[in-house]
């Protein structure tokens, strides 16, 4: 079978979750013997018409077959790839274009001060979305997070079907050592402004550490001098992977709390690791894990309240416990690439 795997580039930009994702189902296809090509086009969303362009790119371009050869079908993950057209096209949603849906009209919605041309592409966004997408011959989503919001704004509905972290079989748990970890791309989405001033009401002699970078890197520097932390909080930047899974298994405790996440690696990735999780009530993808005082917490976005149960979790040593249970969870679910592939793949004539 030859399959045209399709993914957005933002050249010269680090790679995130929607990345490792699309390679890692690159690898898991090749390793099943699949003939796979990696399909890549540039994506630049702004100014607005450009989002219109990006998706012309996509719709314009033919994946029938090539010198000769059919494509016996093609594999769709976020917006605009799934514009293209085949008929055998599989869509595995990882999101779609947020600000002309759920962040339209926040703090977080780059469009809505384009005037009338950011209505404009609001609106032909919502229409390619509501064609396009309906032409799938099966369409999953990565969360039903990502399928709620589906039907919400589009009425349409994806089958969710989870798969994997990207180091599955390398995650392990060493200690609870006096410090919490936040890993993840600093970005606003990602809020780890709420846990950094979190720090000045936690009153357990504990540390934070970030991993990360992105375009907040210096605001937060400058939130945790502000907020007084900035002694108690260590910005590491981009880790190894060796250091990653050695920071995951000696914290005590793993802070989540991002804006409505599609899924959430670091949900997973703390679970393995034997950590509990501190969510909040409208962080997401994580909320499909993180049970209430089971495995972790789930709280308001609330720097008072956050500080309070990690404070109560060091205190009270219940990293152990409830870590165990969201390794548990994680495990009970059986999350496997071959359940992916084998889903993705199931109907293609």
């Amino acid at each position: 079978m030859r399959i045209a795997l399709c993914a957005v580039q933002i050249p010269f930009e680090l790679g995130g979750g929607a990345e490792y994702l699309c390679d890692n189902l690159y690898n898991e296809l090749i390793k099943r013997n699949y003939d796979v090509e990696y399909i890549k086009i540039p994506f630049k969303w702004y100014p607005p018409e450009e989002i219109i362009n990006n998706s012309l790119a996509w719709r314009l371009l033919d994946l029938s077959e090539s010198d000769g050869v059919k494509i016996d079908c093609v594999i769709a993950t976020k917006f605009p790839t799934y514009l293209v057209k085949h008929p055998n096209k599989i869509v595995w949603l990882l999101h779609q274009h947020r600000v002309a849906y759920d962040l339209a009209y926040t703090e977080f919605d780059d469009m809505q001060n384009k005037g009338k041309a950011g209505e404009i592409v609001r609106k032909k966004i919502k229409y390619m979305d509501n064609k396009c997408l309906k032409e799938s011959k099966q369409l999953y989503t990565i969360s039903q997070n990502v399928a709620d919001r589906l039907w919400r704004y589009n009425g349409i509905a994806g089958e969710t079907l989870y798969h994997p972290p990207p180091l599955l079989g390398k995650y392990y748990c060493e200690n609870y050592d006096d410090y919490i970890f936040y890993p993840s791309r600093l970005d606003p989405l990602k809020r780890q402004d709420l846990i950094i001033e979190s720090m000045k009401y936690v009153e357990s002699n504990i540390r934070l550490k970030i991993a990360g970078s992105g375009k907040m890197a210096d605001n937060y520097v400058k939130l945790a001098r502000t907020h007084n932390v900035d002694d108690r909080i260590d910005f590491l930047g981009r880790v190894s992977e060796e250091k990653l899974l050695n920071l995951y298994a000696n914290s005590f405790c793993i802070p989540y709390v991002p804006r409505d996440e599609d899924l959430g690696y670091i949900t997973l990735e703390s679970f393995l690791s034997k950590k509990p999780v501190i969510t909040c009530i409208d962080s997401g993808g994580p909320l499909e894990f993180v049970e209430d005082n089971v495995n972790g917490f789930v709280l308001e976005p609330d720097p008072k309240q956050i500080a309070e149960r990690i404070d109560f979790i060091y205190e009270n040593e219940l990293s152990k416990n409830m870590g165990e249970k969201g390794y548990d969870k994680i495990k009970s679910m059986n999350l496997s690439w071959d359940n992916v592939v084998m889903n993705l793949l199931e109907n293609v004539e």
